[in-house]
């Protein structure tokens, strides 16, 4: 689950989150997902899928492992229509993204070139012949578009297949919510879901492979394609 085969390689932020206290306001904030926790896990997955489809826009950032036991970092505006843009960093290197309907593209620091050309020299070489231009987002590095879908997200973080038991109530910074802890296959990892409607998700973590928060939902951000004249063939390098 959220393990993208990225060969050369999603921010941890601060998120609240406590177990129910006794007495007070607390108590009073926490009722309603203390109702919610007693729905079937599965249930409250379904809600979690039925809102998360709704929405247009959510924020994420986090971080996660790829496949080879690198950290991908990601600060991403991301839409229901496959749209993002934002910072995505790859062990010690970090790009820019922009994707639009599918088509992505991005802009490489010297540590990002550094690491896809590790021989001598070389990733300085890159990075200069590029410079400030975007390079258009395909091969091994394609499958970071997952980050800029939205239902794709939402499938492996709480996937149709997966059993989900609700295990009670806690804090997130958009409100009282119900902690699912899933489980696919051999895989296990939990999901914050709002107790309030819709039932969005607002965190997801797995031990040991990170952590991504989800906010500003519904929250306008534009994307611009990049000038053909600010975006640099790779096959240039070759010449």
């Amino acid at each position: 689950m959220l393990r993208h085969a990225v060969p050369t390689t999603v921010l941890i932020v601060a998120l609240t989150s406590a177990l129910a206290g006794c007495g007070g306001e607390e108590e009073g904030s926490l009722s309603q997902a203390r109702d919610y926790a007693k729905e079937s896990g599965n249930q409250i997955a379904e809600d979690a899928r039925t809102a998360m489809h709704a929405i247009d826009t959510v924020h994420v950032e986090g971080d996660v492992l790829d496949s080879e036991g690198t950290k991908i970092t990601v600060d991403l505006d991301v839409s229901a229509d496959d749209t993002c843009a934002g910072k995505v960093g790859i062990g010690d290197g970090e790009i820019s993204l922009r994707s639009i309907d599918g088509v992505a593209w991005y802009q490489g620091d010297k540590e990002f070139w550094r690491s896809v050309a590790p021989a001598k020299g070389a990733g300085d070489r890159i990075a200069k012949r590029v410079g400030e231009k975007w390079v258009k987002l395909e091969g091994e590095l394609a499958s970071l578009r997952a980050f800029c879908s939205i239902d794709s997200l939402t499938a492996q973080m709480v996937p149709p297949e997966a059993e989900a038991e609700a295990v009670g109530p806690t804090m997130s910074a958009d409100g009282p919510a119900v902690r699912l802890d899933v489980t696919h296959g051999e895989t296990e990892s939990r999901t914050f879901v709002l107790a309030a409607e819709p039932h969005r998700i607002v965190k997801w973590t797995q031990d040991g492979s990170g952590e991504l928060v989800f906010s500003d939902f519904d929250k306008e951000f534009e994307v611009v394609e990049p000038a053909a004249d600010e975006v640099f063939d790779l096959a240039e390098l070759e010449k």
